[in-house]
């Protein structure tokens, strides 16, 4: 009895540590789950991606089991016809589901295949590392743009070693190994434009990376053909089109401004103002001033820079990282009066966006050369903001007939005379002036001289004008039509045509005037001497 008790108490002690290892070895694998939480964790997308895989495997082991099958069942229809067990036909059918089953067997292996492949679509990306834009020296709007291959390996390292047993792991393809899972993550044919509003704005329209490796990156330069703040990056790779919408930095390269003048080259008439619309450019990193002057413009004309927004005169811009561009008009005063030398002549100047250094040695140059052009080769030697202009002040044709009278009165038969001047009031010499009139009907007219070879501005000619009524112009009034055109190289001047009324009025009968003046006083003389007599009786 002693020993069965004994025996008792050994295998409870030994049920007793066993039970305690037990708990022990339980309690290690809890912590262990709870300090590694990561090693049993699974993402939404390694989730989805053993789903697909499983689903995969399940028509793969389907097409297995199959495959093995139809083959068995083909190899028994061998052994059978052989034996004259079965017929042809048996054996034919045997064979058409075995190769059929061969084919479905391939098709789960690729398709297998296809899945696991399917999962690169979410490891692969690209990323837009950096985009600026500045002004090369040339003036033209670049672009930089750099893409980076930046694939998740990791996440495509796990959704393509996804496996659950033995037979599934030896299922695996060649390119399973990290070295070629990386080359997978290789992007060639990259396509990629610049757009704004849908449409392209960098030229070339398109560039073409024909392989950006796994972490590699890719610098590629762009001409801008308009200026924007943001741009889409468009890229295509793969069967992804993926817009990528980004606000573009700025660079500051330029050392100077960019100046354009769409009109450069103006013409201008006396008395008027001309205005040379400026479009200035500078990417800058920090605040910078400059000062706007101009060289080689007369010093009879005035000028003054304008801002296009505001309309407030300005002498100098500034430019900012957030301000870069700035829209000006050069207003230029051509006066009235000019020197005859200077009409429909070219006058070459110069517009600077100077700095404070520069605007000295400008202004130190106009001094030294006032009322001189200043020379080319001292010009460029200062490497500052400039943009030549040009302007050709037009003189004005003007002619006027001058009449003191445009009025008379005549009696029939009698002849009208008048004197009239031809005044040049414009700028320009007139040529081959020509005055006519134009008679009333029935009335013979002459104007002398007939031609006026050449009337210098501000000059006279004076004219005469004979007009003479036919024996049938009764009395009346009358209107003649006196122009006068002339030419001022290919344009033809004309003036402003007058017109001289003419009344001719009937003959007077004295005779008969005094005979009725004399009835009348006679008639008012005996009114008078009746009404006193009448009175005093």
């Amino acid at each position: 009895m002693n020993r069965i008790r004994n025996f008792r108490n050994i295998v409870a002690i030994v049920c007793a540590l066993f039970l305690a290892g037990a708990v022990c070895a339980q309690q290690e694998e809890q912590e262990a789950s709870l300090t590694n939480p990561d090693q049993t964790a699974k993402t939404r997308t390694e989730l989805l991606n053993e789903l697909s895989l499983r689903e995969a495997l399940v028509v793969l082991e389907n097409a297995r089991e199959g495959h093995d099958r139809f083959e068995s069942e083909y190899r028994d229809a061998e052994r059978l016809i052989k034996q004259n067990i079965i017929p042809q036909k048996d054996l034919d059918l045997a064979w058409s589901a075995y190769m059929q089953a061969q084919q479905t067997l391939k098709q789960a292996q690729i398709q297998l295949d296809q899945t696991k492949l399917g999962f690169l679509a979410n490891a692969t990306h690209i990323t837009i590392m950096e985009a600026k834009k500045y002004n090369d020296s040339e003036g033209r709007r670049m672009l930089d743009l750099v893409l980076k291959n930046s694939s998740d390996l990791t996440q495509a390292e796990s959704a393509l070693s996804l496996t659950e047993t033995q037979s599934e792991s030896e299922l695996r393809s060649e390119w399973q190994n990290p070295t070629q899972i990386q080359a997978l993550l290789d992007i060639d044919n990259i396509i990629v434009s610049i757009i704004s509003n849908n449409a392209s704005i960098g030229k070339p329209y398109e560039k073409i990376i024909p392989m950006l490796r796994y972490g590699a990156q890719e610098k590629l330069n762009f001409v801008l053909l308009t200026d924007v703040q943001e741009a889409g990056i468009k890229l295509k790779y793969l069967d992804q089109n993926v817009i990528e919408y980004v606000y573009l930095e700025k660079e500051s390269l330029q050392e100077i401004p960019t100046v354009v003048a769409s009109q450069f080259s103006q013409e201008g008439q006396l008395g008027t103002d001309i205005n040379y619309r400026l479009d200035l450019e500078m990417l800058v990193t920090s605040d910078t001033s400059f000062s706007l002057l101009v060289t080689n413009l007369p010093p009879q004309m005035n000028f003054s820079f304008v801002d296009s927004s505001s309309g407030a005169r300005i002498t100098s811009v500034r430019f900012t990282e957030l301000v870069s561009k700035h829209d000006l008009a050069l207003r230029v005063s051509i006066p009235q009066k000019l020197d005859v030398a200077m009409i429909d002549k070219t006058i070459d100047f110069e517009l600077w966006v100077v700095t404070a250094k520069q605007a000295e040695v400008l202004n130190a140059l106009r001094q030294e050369y006032a009322g001189q052009t200043i020379p080319t080769e001292k010009l460029d030697q200062i490497k500052a903001g400039r943009f030549d202009l040009v302007l050709i002040p037009k003189g004005t044709g003007r002619l006027e007939i001058l009449i003191n009278n445009l009025f008379e009165e005549i009696k029939p038969g009698q002849d009208v005379d008048i004197k009239a001047d031809l005044h040049n009031d414009g700028t320009l010499t007139l040529f081959n002036i020509v005055p006519e009139i134009s008679p009333p009907l029935g009335w013979k007219a002459e104007v002398l001289p007939k031609l006026v070879e050449k009337l210098s501005p501000d000059d006279k000619q004076s004219i005469q004008i004979h007009l003479s009524p036919g024996p049938e112009v009764g009395v009346g009034e009358y209107e003649a039509q006196i122009e006068a055109r002339g030419q001022s190289g290919s344009e033809v001047v004309e003036a402003l045509e007058k017109r001289l009324k003419i009344r001719i009025s009937a003959k007077t009968n004295i005779t008969a005037t005094l005979i009725l003046v004399l009835g009348l006083v006679v008639l008012i003389t005996g009114i008078v001497f009746m009404g006193v007599k009448l009175s005093r009786r």
